[in-house]
């Protein structure tokens, strides 16, 4: 896991256990993790932070998306992300939820989709 300091502004990037449980595919990545970020401020029991679609790309070069968190500008005291904790949260929230749970409510949600994300690199 490493931070993000190109076209994502400090990011720290979040890649939930979900690629494979639906078949890589990208676009149902996108919406599932369009909900869980909608839901993150819950997850993580803080509005501290600023969360962000993302098109990350890994060392390999590999392009795919994540969600992108990092401390808001505007506070003062700003809070210490520990990413094992964050992700173990966010891991435990889906075990939860369970993947078609996550499938379905994310299916009326407004997203956009992976081309776009990549030509943004981030949302919104």
């Amino acid at each position: 896991m490493e931070s993000i300091h190109n076209n994502n502004e400090g990011f720290t990037p979040i890649e939930p256990d979900i690629y494979e449980k639906l078949n890589w595919n990208y676009d149902l990545i996108v919406l599932c993790l369009e909900y869980i970020r909608s839901e993150i401020h819950t997850i993580l029991e803080t509005d501290k932070i600023d969360t962000f679609l993302i098109s990350f790309s890994n060392f390999l070069g590999q392009n795919y998306p994540a969600i992108g968190i990092r401390n808001k500008s505007n506070i003062q005291e700003p809070i210490n992300l520990d990413i094992f904790e964050v992700e173990e949260k966010i891991e435990k929230w889906i075990l939860n939820v369970g993947i078609e749970n996550l499938k379905y409510k994310a299916q009326n949600i407004s997203y956009v989709n992976w081309n776009t994300l990549q030509n943004l690199k981030r949302f919104p």
